[in-house]
């Protein structure tokens, strides 16, 4: 039979067509119900698009509500916190001047929120709408993008939000219930002299007045200590209360992170691992013209027949390939010159207060600049980073260097006065990144030498002094703007923040809010 004689309908592919029938495709915002053409069909698309937008968005919402041993932990340290320094001795009009000023602070996030959302309805979601009307495919991509990208936007919004309502609240009532009870005290003096005497009486009188000295833990136990004449004892005494609230504070996130874990690792194995029998023992070889490549699996059984499949799949994805080649210049220095996302930089001095110069007999002003690759936005808290630091009586720098590689290919490295202290500090600032520490951190010394023959690194304690957030991100259009990195350009945004106080700064959430905002940010792959 030649050419001339095969008959279309005779084609099995034809045959195999005509028994699956018409085929038809969906997008993944269509009804499922038969929808009409023509505006109706617009309209229907749009209102199901906004049905999902909605159930996505109240699904979520109510994870940013979940309790978290970790957080309560978090929440109990900041309380304690709080009150440690709190000023007993603060006057009525100070009360209410500090309430007012959460309430506006709050005023201008929940603005910043609802601005956010109705920018991208309007910008986004009104203009995807409008092209829908003319070309559905090119609109259905433009509003499934736009949709995805606005409820990442309003969560996280939203998220500190709610933080921020939740603690600012917390303060408040506090602050206005120490108010009231004084002012309930002060209405019943008579009943205080008579119970403890004219001096007591005068006290309450003078509690809270204008001007009045600031009284709080924290100031009653400093100058507690520093009224110790032995110097000896008094360096003792403070560096021991210093250490032991760092170490509480630290001790208590392992132990509710660790029990997290262990309950989500529990739990996911009693959803996944059923009762599937003993522990089953599988040796693959995939390709059997090579003898000594085997591949040996454990687990139970009805676990195992996945792992099996997926394991032969991706030998076979591959087989014969390579990942990829480097030329012109090293691995590392090809990563280096990658940009980075949102970055930590933290500085430290070896003063403990502002200005940064050399004071008290010191030689020189030592510094220590740490860098901390790809934050994790969910670890951006104050606390938490100054902890990372070191706390409040940060850490002895010297000559021993601690580096190591995340698995997201970045660098770090940290200088202590052993090596285990500056292993310690980058365990510390590297727990705050989304990468992991790939291997132990290597430990070398830097033994350079002044002209006296002096090693220049000596061991001096250092602080925190502030941290930089650098938030990077590729610009989207407009190829004048930005900044030029591997051909593409990019946006930089950053903001330097005080570490060196005794508390945050009181606008914290709003800076890390207006950092984290990426207006018109480029989401294609790089």
């Amino acid at each position: 039979m030649g050419l001339a004689d095969i008959v279309e309908s005779a084609l099995e592919s034809r045959q195999v067509r005509s028994a699956i029938g018409e085929r038809k495709f969906k997008s993944s915002f269509e009804d499922k119900q038969t929808t009409q053409q023509g505006e109706n069909n617009i309209i229907s698309w749009i209102w199901n698009a906004g049905s999902r937008l909605v159930g996505f968005l109240v699904a979520n919402i109510g994870g940013l509500i979940n309790f978290t041993l970790s957080a309560a932990w978090g929440l109990f340290t900041s309380t304690l916190q709080f009150i440690w320094n709190f000023d007993w001795n603060m006057s009525d009009k100070t009360i209410d001047q500090q309430i007012q000023q959460a309430w506006d602070n709050l005023g201008g996030l929940l603005g910043g929120t609802l601005g956010n959302l109705v920018g991208y309805l309007g910008c986004g979601v009104l203009p995807g709408a409008t092209i829908l009307a003319f070309n559905e495919p090119l609109g259905a991509y433009v509003l499934e993008n736009v949709v995805e990208e606005l409820a990442d936007e309003f969560l996280a919004n939203l998220a500190n939000l709610v933080r921020y309502t939740f603690v600012s609240a917390t303060q408040s009532l506090l602050l206005w219930g120490f108010k009231n009870i004084r002012k309930f005290i002060k209405s019943n003096v008579g009943l205080v002299q008579r119970l403890f005497g004219d001096k007591a009486e005068k006290a309450i009188k003078a509690w809270g007045a204008e001007g009045s000295k600031p009284w709080s833990f924290a100031i009653a136990v400093d100058n507690a200590v520093e009224s110790i004449p032995n110097t000896f004892l008094r360096n003792f005494v403070e560096e021991f209360l210093e250490e032991a609230w760092d170490g509480c504070v630290e001790a208590g996130y392992v132990v509710t992170n660790s029990v997290e874990s262990f309950l989500a690792a529990e739990k996911l194995r009693q959803q996944q691992l059923p009762p599937m029998g003993k522990t089953k023992y599988v040796e693959i070889t995939p390709d059997r013209s090579i003898d000594d490549q085997k591949i040996i699996l454990a687990g139970p059984q009805e676990a195992l027949k996945p792992v099996i499949v997926q394991t032969l799949t991706n030998y076979q994805l591959m087989e014969y390939k390579d990942i990829g080649t480097f030329v012109g210049s090293p691995v590392d220095e090809y990563l280096r010159a990658k940009p980075r996302s949102l970055t930590l930089i933290v500085q430290f001095f070896s003063v403990q207060t502002p200005p940064w110069t050399k004071r008290n007999g010191q030689d020189r002003l030592v510094s220590g600049t740490y860098v901390v690759p790809e934050i994790d936005q969910t670890k951006l808290d104050w606390e938490r980073i100054k902890l990372a630091c070191g706390g409040a009586n940060g850490y002895m720098y010297g000559r021993y260097r601690a580096f190591t590689v995340l698995d997201n290919g970045r660098g770090m490295a940290c200088f202590g006065q052993t090596g285990d202290e500056a292993e310690d500090r980058l365990r510390a600032l590297a727990a705050l990144s989304k990468g992991e520490i790939t291997k132990k951190p290597t430990i070398s010394e830097d033994r350079t030498e002044d002209v006296a023959g002096s090693y220049i690194k000596q061991p001096i304690r250092v602080y925190p002094a502030y941290f930089t957030i650098l938030n990077q991100y590729r610009v989207p259009g407009a190829a004048g703007s930005g900044i030029p990195i591997n051909g593409k350009r990019y946006i930089r945004k950053d903001e330097r923040i005080d570490l060196w106080t005794d508390t945050k700064p009181i606008n914290f959430e709003e800076i890390i809010l207006e950092l984290l905002k990426k207006p018109g940010a480029d989401t294609s792959p790089n």
